[in-house]
């Protein structure tokens, strides 16, 4: 080909010429295109199924890990070592003091509607029989049916509410206590479990099972690429 003439070439025979360099850069371009689409499948293939099966590993893990947790959690309390009533979470330590592990477990503290009962009797006690009598005791006891912006009672305020079921003997407010207290539920939104290892200044340093918590090492990235 690099000996050809091509002054002695037809413009029919230039023209073929051409037609042959351009389809055998198409099908060059088409077979590069198939090996770059072939090596990006297989990577993120790869990748996604190896990331699947430690995902799977971690869930297991975690599974198991909370069960552990929480069958030691009765027997710690049988013990004496966590309260019988504690809804919350509790940290573990080795005997050497080298790992620990924290056990988290969220609650949220909600009322049902029973609550919005409790809250109609108390308003129409209070209106009826406290308000022109003891302004201060009304005032306090409506400051503590306030509700958050989210429309939801303080547990708080409830509680320090229900200190005070005695105060009144008025079968109104005897029965709004009563319901608030029925209306009350504690629900376990979320668990989780953390582990730590001392480090070399005896802190505890977490052992990282998400990639965000992991270094990156013996691996030498080009930033200018």
């Amino acid at each position: 080909m690099s000996n050809l003439d091509l002054n002695k070439l037809s413009a029919e025979e230039l023209e073929e010429l051409l037609a042959k360099k351009r389809d055998q850069q198409r099908r060059e371009a088409e077979k590069k295109k198939a090996e770059y689409e072939a090596s990006r499948h297989e990577l993120v293939v790869n990748l996604a199924k190896r990331a699947k099966e430690l995902s799977d590993q971690l869930q297991i893990f975690k599974d198991m890990s909370i069960k552990a947790l929480e069958e030691f959690r009765h027997r710690a309390q049988q013990y004496g070592d966590i309260r019988s009533n504690s809804k919350g979470g509790f940290s573990l330590r080795d005997a050497s003091g080298k790992y620990k592990v924290s056990y988290e477990r969220n609650t949220i503290s909600e009322y049902d509607e029973r609550a919005d009962l409790a809250e109609d009797l108390l308003r129409d006690f209070l209106g009826d029989m406290i308000k022109k009598r003891d302004a201060k005791a009304y005032e306090i006891i409506t400051g503590l049916l306030e509700r958050g912006k989210a429309g939801d009672y303080n547990p708080a305020a409830i509680a320090a509410l229900l200190k005070m079921e005695d105060k009144y003997t008025d079968e109104r407010w005897q029965k709004a206590m009563k319901l608030f207290k029925e209306s009350f539920n504690t629900r376990l939104i979320s668990m989780n479990v953390s582990f730590f290892e001392k480090d070399s200044m005896d802190k505890d340093r977490l052992i990282g099972l998400t990639f965000s918590s992991l270094p990156v090492s013996n691996i030498k990235i080009n930033s200018h690429e």
